[in-house]
């Protein structure tokens, strides 16, 4: 939302220059910004139980500004960036597959992106661990009760973390054990009775948790949904968007295909012998299906 509000302001200046004073236009209702905190209830007192946990990781009261050490880089190993596409056929094809299987539940453009990401990212990788764990964010805005504003601008997301073990992930059931663990967390975390943040205290310390045990983690940054493609400050559309943190992170980005005809951009960091194996795979795998 602040990136298209920045883009609009642009758009406005350059259209008509007397209107660069803020004090002459203001903006859309759909990029005003809600700031209002009080409007998130917070009985369990969460923000101050992440703010705690955050300067408490890796010692006591440890307030320091530390960088990101990348989990996927090792000495004498060279990390190179990656960016994929699943085209609308591909992911109608992986939808119209996990139907075949007598999958119950509904699935979506980003359980199936995702499940054949980490299918592909696992037997690529073939990481030194019994478990592998995946983390992602759900929006909580309009599913509170209250709902939040759309407009509303702060951190109100949900972190459901997966943690399934390795080697049913990389077989030949890969995808389909993927995609039936996300869709059943997803499931869960909509039907819950105490509401989607139910539990979230205890996000913090599951992820350390996670960490501490040596399992690989994977995660997915950004979504299809923000429509970063579309997003103009006066000179066109982006010809390529990239999320640099995924360097550091070894997360795999997401974001809308750059022809928006409903395909999906991935973005990821490997090392390099990896990022070769997972090429093959991406676009072998796809023809099994």
């Amino acid at each position: 939302m602040f990136m298209k509000a920045w883009a609009y302001t642009c758009s406005m200046i350059s259209q008509t220059p007397s209107m660069s004073s803020s004090s002459s236009w203001s903006l859309p209702q759909n990029l005003t910004p809600i700031f209002d905190r009080s409007a998130v209830k917070d009985p369990k007192g969460i923000a101050e139980l992440y703010a705690n946990t955050w300067l408490n990781f890796g010692g006591e009261n440890n307030r320091n500004l530390k960088i990101l050490e990348s989990p996927i880089k090792k000495a004498g190993t060279e990390v190179v960036k990656g960016e994929f596409e699943l085209k609308p056929s591909q992911i109608q094809k992986l939808k119209q597959y996990a139907k075949s299987n007598n999958l119950e539940s509904k699935v979506s453009t980003f359980t199936v992106t995702s499940s054949y990401l980490l299918h592909c990212l696992v037997k690529a990788e073939e990481p030194e661990c019994n478990k592998v764990a995946f983390l992602f964010n759900v929006d909580c805005r309009s599913r509170l009760e209250p709902p939040l504003e759309p407009s509303y601008f702060g951190n109100c997301v949900a972190i459901p973390l997966i943690l399934v073990e390795k080697e049913r992930i990389e077989g030949n059931d890969g995808f389909m054990n993927a995609l039936k663990v996300i869709t059943e967390v997803l499931y869960d975390l909509e039907k819950n009775e105490n509401g989607v943040l139910n539990g979230a205290e205890n996000y913090m310390l599951m992820v350390q948790s996670v960490v501490g045990e040596g399992s690989r983690m994977y995660s997915a940054s950004g979504s299809p949904w923000f429509g970063v493609y579309g997003i103009d400050f006066g000179f066109g559309r982006p010809k390529r968007v990239d999320v640099a943190s995924v360097n550091k992170t070894a997360s795999f980005s997401l974001s809308e295909g750059t022809n928006l005809d409903g395909g999906i951009e991935i973005g990821l960091a490997l090392n390099k012998n990896h990022m070769e194996a997972f090429a093959a795979l991406f676009h072998q795998e796809i023809e099994t299906f």
